[in-house]
């Protein structure tokens, strides 16, 4: 049943226009969508960010199979990362033909899978894995298989069959570029997978930040950017993914795609301290970890991603998403991604439509060169101009790294960074922080002063909530910021009553949003920490007033630590009011 709303004028307004309703500021758009919040995906899987492979980055259409989908597995299993987390194995697109049989179902290669999915996923479960699968909500995928579009419970009882246990459902060629539409298109596939009563993770692919505000009603993540399969797109992807902490709780996730390891004979590949950086943020940002490299991964790569105290960042109990404390870099406004803008497109098929191209050009000006008929001659060379000209486009559009340096916090449960043989009882509640030079051209010393440390240890105890004597004096603090002149959009927030925990994270995020100065001056006074390197697990003490400062290499390198107050925090309440 649609959710009642209170009438509204006969006159409405524009579309992106604002109406004023009772606590809070809505776009038309928010009142359209509700649509979208009728029903729920399962909360019986993905309350943490989901773990596992996916073969995209991997293997592209090249080697998708049955035989090396199974090969992958055991490799992983080798290697100790199905220990590690990593239960999903995720086959990407090219795993069927590119037309459904006359019954409309999907058809898998028969020559690729021979003994069928629902083998495949059996098979994968006897070892310890999960299976995952792609679709597309358009009338093709990506790389031109078969849509779902207008078939989606047909297709959704065929996964349920097969024994998916995780659905990737992408945007290539659908009709709907328009955000209605593409919000009822993964409302009507998420309804689908709900009517099969097989529990499935839904993960949605459709690459904008503008999925965040309702991406938790449709699934269990949700992509916010264009493919990460170059280190621009990692940094397009972080910028992008910092600004949706509100709407990342337990049970959905913002997704800023796969994991790039670092061997180069991967379809799409970084650097090795840029994969290492990346799996840091993506660990404190509490994105889903899909490794995008298995059949080459290196011993680096394996170090990285079998780091059990990076792990437990990301998957931490509290499930909330970091958020930057410190940063010098300049503003940053997420860009529509849709399947066919320039700036969205993967690098590795940019690079063959520029080729593509530029063959073009060169054809008909050769053409025009032996043709006689000045017509004919005229539109070879406005054809070759044309495909000069977008080429450019293609170039022009690319993604670019800012030279600059940020500071991550994220708020986590008391049980981690934790040794049950010191006096963990009279530390401050934990956080992690990540330091991350992102500048192309100079080594840097990233910094977290004792403001930074005092704001990351005040939105932990803000996560938290009441201390054990029942004073909340920091909700007080929050509060008091939230309720000035011209932040009543901000205390508003959206309603979370289903989770208190994520209701108090939105608040504190909006408060030190609000006033970043106000919110350390106020919340918290602490005289020394305790710094665990996550990388080198190794400890040491901060005193007080001294900086957490790391040396970092240029062009993509970044340092993991947990950090814990020595004593208990006191709040100055008084403080900034």
């Amino acid at each position: 049943m649609m959710p009642r709303h209170k009438r509204v004028p006969r006159r409405r307004p524009p579309r992106g226009a604002t109406w004023r309703l009772p606590g809070r500021t809505v776009t038309t758009l928010t009142v359209v969508a509700t649509a979208a919040r009728a029903r729920r995906v399962s909360d019986a899987v993905g309350r943490l960010p989901a773990m596992g492979y996916n073969t995209w980055n991997d293997l592209r259409c090249s080697d998708v199979s049955e035989a090396k989908v199974l090969e992958v597995a055991d490799r992983l299993d080798r290697l100790g990362l199905l220990a590690a987390g990593y239960r999903y194995v995720n086959v990407d697109d090219c795993w069927h033909e590119a037309a459904v049989d006359a019954d409309g179902a999907l058809v898998p290669n028969a020559t690729a899978f021979p003994h069928g999915l629902r083998h495949v996923a059996r098979a994968l479960r006897t070892k310890g894995f999960k299976f995952g699968l792609y679709a597309d909500r358009g009338y093709r995928t990506c790389a031109f298989r078969a849509g779902s579009r207008g078939r989606e419970v047909q297709h959704a009882a065929q996964f349920a069959a097969w024994e998916v246990d995780y659905l990737k459902y992408d945007s290539c060629f659908s009709p709907n570029f328009r955000r209605r539409g593409a919000l009822d298109d993964y409302a009507r596939m998420r309804d689908a997978l709900n009517a099969t009563g097989r529990d499935m993770l839904f993960s949605l692919c459709g690459w904008s930040a503008w999925y965040a505000p309702y991406g938790r009603d449709l699934g269990h993540s949700w992509r916010v950017s264009a493919d990460a399969d170059e280190w621009a797109n990692v940094y397009q992807a972080v910028r992008t993914t910092q600004q949706l902490a509100k709407y990342a709780r337990a049970g959905g996730f913002n997704d800023p795609d796969m994991l790039l390891g670092s061997a180069p004979e991967a379809a799409a590949s970084l650097t090795p301290r840029q994969s290492r950086a990346q799996f840091a943020l993506w660990a404190v940002a509490t994105a889903p970890l899909l490794l995008g490299s298995a059949v080459a991964l290196t011993d680096w790569d394996v170090e990285t991603y079998a780091n059990a105290e990076v792990i437990a960042v990301n998957q931490d109990a509290l499930a909330l998403q970091g958020v930057v404390v410190a940063e010098t870099c300049p503003a940053f406004a997420p860009r529509d991604n849709w399947w066919c803008s320039p700036w969205s497109m993967p690098a590795d098929v940019v690079q063959d439509w520029r080729r593509g191209l530029g063959r073009i050009a060169g054809v008909a000006v050769a053409l025009a060169v032996v043709l006689r008929r000045r017509a004919l001659r005229f539109a070879l060379l406005a054809l070759a101009v044309a495909a000069l000209l977008y080429s450019r486009v293609l170039a022009a559009y690319r993604p670019a790294v800012d030279a600059c340096t940020q500071v991550w916090a994220k708020p986590l449960h008391d049980g981690v960074g934790v040794d049950p043989t010191d006096a963990g009882a009279a530390l401050g509640s934990p956080v992690a922080i990540v330091a991350v030079n992102f500048d192309p051209a100079e080594d840097r010393t990233v910094s977290c002063d004792a403001r930074c440390l005092a704001t990351a240890a005040g939105l932990s105890r803000c996560a938290r909530g009441p201390d054990a004597s029942g004073d909340d004096e920091v909700s007080l603090v929050v509060g008091r910021i939230l309720t000035r002149p011209g932040d009543d959009d901000a205390a508003a927030g959206s309603s979370d009553d289903d989770d208190p925990v994520a209701a108090r994270w939105r608040r504190c995020v909006a408060a030190f949003e609000a006033d970043p100065a106000a919110f350390a001056e106020a919340t918290t006074r602490v005289e020394a920490y305790r710094v665990r390197d996550l990388h080198a697990h190794a400890e040491r003490d901060l005193a007080a007033g001294q900086d957490l400062a790391v040396q970092l290499r240029a062009d993509g390198d970044a340092a993991a630590f947990t950090v814990r107050p020595l004593r208990p925090l006191e709040t100055n309440a008084l403080a900034g009011a």
